[in-house]
């Protein structure tokens, strides 16, 4: 099994997300989307290759889309949709979370931007 590496960068971005559900969204909103960035790291550790990530343009940077790892939620944990991306890389030995950033950005300016 792969070595999972989460950057402190994707750390302080979900943290923002939870914060941002909390705000606008209510505790319970962010309780529950607080299982759906877990989830979703647990679906690209598993499977990095997965057909339903794709090449985020920028060096070998990965996109996984939140939205399809809801499927995969109890009911109870369940949201509606997300508008989020886990950024990655992997290779033969780690996983590595980069980023988890909302899908609206101009990500290969962000990423590029950034040095990820």
């Amino acid at each position: 099994m792969r070595e999972l590496v989460v950057s402190a960068i994707a750390e302080t971005e979900i943290a923002d997300i939870l914060a941002f559900s909390a705000k606008h969204h209510g505790a319970e909103a962010a309780r529950r989307y607080l299982i759906l960035p877990e989830q979703g790291i647990f679906d690209v550790l598993d499977e990095p290759d997965r057909p339903t990530s794709k090449p985020a343009e920028i060096g070998d940077l990965r996109l996984y889309p939140l939205r399809l790892a809801i499927r995969r939620l109890a009911r109870a944990d369940k949201v509606s949709t997300s508008p989020h991306l886990i950024v990655y890389r992997y290779d033969d030995a780690m996983v590595e979370i980069a980023h988890v950033l909302h899908a609206a950005m101009d990500l290969p300016h962000h990423l590029a931007s950034d040095g990820a």
